[in-house]
């Protein structure tokens, strides 16, 4: 089984106090059989045949037969079969390649496959693929960037289906990243929220989760030594998923060395939509205190839903408007 890098968000007060997780699971490797898996070069030229992935500066081949998954970010063929680009934020890809290196993988224990540096239309790149921590599923990604930033394609397949990782290979290597292209970061937003209340602006998303701190994207190098909030859309076919949900993210909050007290809960109507919601005290190892709220809002008759995550590190300063903030969001 190949390791996990994960791109995500720790909770920790200070230097990392916020929950929530997006684990983009990506599977390195390293060549065993010496042979290439993947073309050593993907010069691609922008035309009309490519579309763009939506929430990214991606622009693929992509098969009919694969449709797009909004809230989870990627594209399907099937539960079993599908891709996502992740713009990894806060990083380049003269650092990050040295964290996905064979040496960093064959570290941590990890089976290897195959692993290939690429030139991806003129960018650095590696590309990668393994067997997952699941029974009977492979992984393969390419990572590529510069100076000044890093964005992966990721993809999922059934180990036996051969056709299918082929498939995956194919869009990967019929793809065109469009650096200079002007994205709206918001474009996959499912909601809608007042940003006004705490006055804190929009600093990044990481796969389908919006983060918003109180000088936005200057926060990104200490993100998490701010008061802040996150906001990701997902899927779920009913109210009692969303607290399944909360309830699993909280459960875990002790493995990352988090107290919680006096914790509360209740289920309430935020804008026609019913809604679980979540108060707690929490403190870190170095006894750091703060307070999140958390809601879990579902739309009736749908499959649409967000959770919000907010966290107080400065002594109450920003719970009120914390709360008041999701309590403004729409679906």
């Amino acid at each position: 089984m190949l390791p996990a890098i994960i791109c995500h968000t720790t909770s920790n007060m200070k230097s990392n106090l916020f929950l929530i997780a997006l684990s983009v699971t990506l599977t390195l490797s390293s060549s065993s059989n010496g042979q290439d898996v993947f073309p050593n070069t993907v010069n691609v030229a922008k035309t009309g045949d490519l579309v763009r992935m939506k929430g990214s500066k991606l622009f693929a081949k992509v098969p009919g037969n694969y449709k797009p998954l909004t809230s989870l970010v990627r594209y399907q063929k099937n539960d079993n079969t599908y891709f996502q680009v992740v713009e990894v934020p806060n990083t380049n890809f003269v650092e990050y390649k040295s964290k996905i290196s064979r040496q960093a993988i064959e570290s941590q224990g990890a089976k290897v496959d195959a692993y290939e540096t690429v030139n991806y239309n003129g960018f650095d790149g590696i590309y990668f693929e393994g067997p997952s921590k699941i029974q009977g599923e492979t992984k393969i990604g390419l990572a590529f960037g510069d100076e000044t930033f890093v964005t992966m394609i990721v993809g999922v397949c059934l180990t036996a289906d051969k056709a299918s990782k082929n498939e995956l290979k194919n869009i990967f290597s019929n793809s065109y990243y469009d650096k200079s292209y002007q994205l709206n970061p918001l474009e996959l937003a499912n909601f809608q929220v007042d940003e006004t209340i705490t006055g804190f602006k929009y600093a990044t998303t990481m796969g389908n989760i919006f983060f918003y701190s109180p000088n936005g994207k200057a926060d990104m190098k200490g993100l998490l030594d701010f008061s802040s909030y996150q906001i990701m859309p997902i899927e779920a076919g009913s109210f009692e998923k969303v607290k399944e949900l909360l309830e699993t993210i909280n459960s875990r909050l002790s493995l990352q060395g988090i107290q919680t007290s006096n914790i509360k809960t209740a289920e309430i109507i935020i804008n026609g939509n019913k809604t679980f919601e979540v108060t707690m005290n929490v403190k870190d190892k170095d006894n750091r205190k703060g307070k999140f709220y958390q809601t879990g809002i579902y739309k009736e008759g749908s499959n649409s839903a967000v959770l919000f995550i907010g966290a107080d590190n400065d002594n109450g300063l920003y719970f009120d408007k914390i709360k008041a903030t999701a309590q403004s969001i729409k679906l």
